[in-house]
């Protein structure tokens, strides 16, 4: 995708699909969400109604079952959109997006309609019965856990990663695992907002973005020992820190912003 600024026609793209997308899935939630239950439907299973689904000319019927499946992925895609419009709107406001960026807000939308059905299955394995079917399920309840799992996928991914961490036995550490992020010098050491900054250091290869006291900026030509980012607005003195999912590092000086 390359590693400048997006441009105007990159930026309508994606924001037109993510749009139609976000329309899209508002309504494959209204057309798979099942239909009240019947008073009879706790004592008699076998009486659930199917759910109808009209979508743009296709006409099916589906259980009670899978419907709660297509609304969990639906309602995790859609807290995902959210938050890619948000980050998206953010970045070209204060216009540093950098077109490298752009294929992430394509596959949020996918990964929170993924992470939301990991979560949704732990929990109907962990809050049901063994025999407890979909009338056990309230769709209400699981779309909204759906969409928060999708809003905040970072912050989901973390929570999961620290319970089964402590629920299962600590991978012995490898040659093929990533060293610990190290920052060794920041240059310049200052300047004004809009200031392209070159971090260098060490297992900086997975870096996503360099934080300039409370506001973060996107990582841009990312190698094992450097780093480019540009200096955003909001940005205060001080050490900057890279950020990447195996943890932080902070630079060894201040950067002072003019």
């Amino acid at each position: 995708m390359g590693s400048g600024f997006a441009r105007t026609r990159d930026i309508v793209v994606v924001a037109a699909l993510l749009a139609v997308l976000a329309v899209g899935l508002l309504v494959v939630l209204v057309q798979v969400w099942p239909p009240p239950l019947p008073a009879s439907a706790a004592a008699q299973p076998e009486r659930v109604p199917a759910v109808r689904v009209d979508l743009f000319g296709w006409t099916a019927r589906v259980s009670r079952e899978a419907s709660l499946f297509v609304v969990v992925l639906a309602a995790g895609a859609v807290g995902a959109t959210v938050h890619a419009m948000r980050s998206l709107f953010w970045y070209v406001g204060n216009r540093s997006l950098r077109r490298s960026w752009l294929m992430m807000y394509l596959f949020l939308p996918f990964t929170g309609a993924l992470l939301a059905l990991v979560v949704y299955l732990v929990l109907r394995g962990g809050l049901t019965s063994p025999t407890g079917g979909s009338t056990d399920v309230n769709p209400y309840g699981m779309a909204a856990i759906a969409a928060l799992v999708g809003l905040f996928s970072r912050e989901t991914s973390e929570k999961l990663r620290a319970v089964f961490a402590t629920l299962l036995a600590p991978a012995q550490a490898g040659r093929d695992q990533a060293l610990p992020p190290q920052v060794h010098s920041v240059e310049p050491a200052s300047g004004p907002v809009g200031t392209e900054v070159l971090v260098r250091g060490s297992g900086l290869r997975s870096a996503t973005a360099v934080r300039f006291g409370g506001a973060d900026a996107p990582a841009a030509e990312v190698t094992d020992d450097s780093v480019r980012a540009t200096v955003p607005a909001g940005a205060t003195s001080g050490r900057p820190t890279v950020l990447t999912p195996a943890g932080s590092a902070t630079g060894p000086a201040d950067f002072t912003v003019e």
